[in-house]
């Protein structure tokens, strides 16, 4: 780790460590706020990554509002905006899951209702597509067995399936 060495690569346990002259070092960086217009702070969002923007769905504000909106942060020209919607959105929710696949984010599940007031409050179990090339919301529909409705679930796509991990059913985790 000293300069002056001849670059070299261990490996320990899995972790590939370059010891060359040069090192890379990670740092966080904060990225700039997102002003009110836009959509402002929220928790229990999601946010996916597709081609050069990070898209974040829904999510709670703080101020006794659940959301279901779409914002759409530009990586290289380091700026927020609301994206383009057309069509009927999910329910605004939170605990919800995100993921992208061929060109779509697709959410499932979350939670919905007013928890502020405790009122309509129940877990879903719906999927919904937004087709990120257009800004299009789609609402799966399924016959036969369907998963059950949870919030604060894991989710990932595997060969070209949406797999649905854990998570909370309103009984137990």
């Amino acid at each position: 780790m000293a300069s002056g060495r001849s670059s070299s690569i261990h490996s320990w346990q899995g972790v590939s460590i370059d010891t060359g002259p040069f090192e890379t070092v990670h740092r966080w960086r904060r990225m700039p706020d997102c002003d009110e217009f836009v959509g402002a702070r929220r928790s229990k969002h999601t946010a996916v990554a597709y081609k050069d923007a990070i898209y974040v769905f829904g999510g709670d504000n703080g101020r006794k509002n659940m959301l279901n909106d779409v914002l759409r942060y530009d990586v290289k020209e380091c700026s927020w905006g609301r994206a383009f919607t057309t069509g009927t959105p999910p329910a605004p929710r939170y605990h919800h899951s995100a993921v992208v696949y061929n060109g779509s984010m697709f959410i499932f599940g979350g939670y919905t209702g007013d928890i502020y007031s405790n009122s309509n409050l129940q877990n879903k179990n719906d999927l919904f597509e937004y087709k990120l090339s257009n800004g299009q919301w789609v609402e799966w529909k399924f016959e036969g067995r369907l998963p059950p409705a949870r919030s604060a679930h894991g989710a990932a796509v595997y060969d070209g399936k949406l797999w649905i991990f854990a998570g909370y059913d309103g009984n137990a985790r």
